[in-house]
Parts: C-alpha cells; structure tokens; sequence
C-alpha cells in the first residue's frame, strides 16, 4: 500500500457520505488554514492536513516491505451562520458535525480493514467554534495509520 492508497481510503470515504438532504461531504487535501479563505468550498467538508509525520518502523530481510507509521490530521467543517446561531445551540450543531465525523470514521475503518494495512487509530481530538474562522464549526481528529509499504529494489 502506498501513501497515496491510503489518502485515497479517506477521499473514497467521504465521497460514500449521502446526506437525506443538502451537499455532500466536499474533501480537500491541503493546509489546515485552507477554510480560513476558500469562498468557494462547499459545507459540510473534510480536510485531510497535507503535511503528516511519518516513521519507518520497519524492513523486511529483503529489505523491501516496511512499516510506515503516519500520523495526520483530519478536520471536519460546517457553516454555523447567525441566523442558524439565533436557532440552534452551539453544542448541537458540534453534536451533529461529530456525529458526521463519526460515521465517516466507521467508513474510513471499514475500508482499512480490506486494505493491506493496520487499524487507523484515532487520538483525542476537539470541537472548535469561530476558530480561524467565525462563520464554522470544526471536528478535529488526529490519526495514525501504519501501512505495509511494498517497494522494489533500485536496479544495479
């Protein structure tokens, strides 16, 4: 499995999600300030951060499969607009978009588990409100992915 396979798993992901109703969830692989001034993205939306850590955990003796464990950042965006404020409690809308997150979390582990990879694990996250940017409301969720990268030798 390469890097890409695994960015592809989240992408595939969210393109799964079919709301009852509305916009579907819109992903985007870039910086995490990416919300900050994108007029044009579409709500709800899921931003895997382009910059994630990485370890090499391991080699085989051909020295040709490995273990890579990266570790990345997924972001959860809705609009909470004032007239929506005036309506709804902040908690609510942060339950929904959490509940949202979730599923497409559920999705992201199903399809790792047909994937030649370890459990994602995800790690302790937050809800964020007016963050960056006054006009959403943020689910941020921290990964670790390792994968079972397959390379071929260099030629001699």
């Amino acid at each position: 499995m390469t890097y890409e396979d695994l960015v592809n798993i989240f992408k595939d992901a969210a393109g799964a999600y079919v709301p009852v109703s509305g916009n579907g969830l819109s992903f985007h692989y870039d910086a995490v300030w990416y919300n900050n001034g994108a007029a044009a993205n579409t709500y709800p939306s899921m931003l895997f951060e382009r910059s994630p850590d990485f370890e090499i955990m391991s080699t085989q003796s051909n020295n040709r499969t490995g273990l890579q464990t990266f570790s990345g950042k997924l972001f959860f965006y809705d609009t909470f607009w004032q007239g929506e404020r005036q309506i709804k409690e902040a908690y609510v809308k942060q339950s929904e978009l959490n509940e949202l997150a979730l599923q497409i979390l559920g999705e992201i582990n199903r399809r790792t588990d047909l994937a030649p990879t370890e459990r994602i694990k995800w790690g302790k996250g937050f809800f964020g409100l007016d963050v960056h940017n006054p006009k959403l409301v943020q689910v941020f969720i921290p990964f670790t992915a390792t994968i079972r990268s397959e390379c071929t030798p260099l030629p001699v």
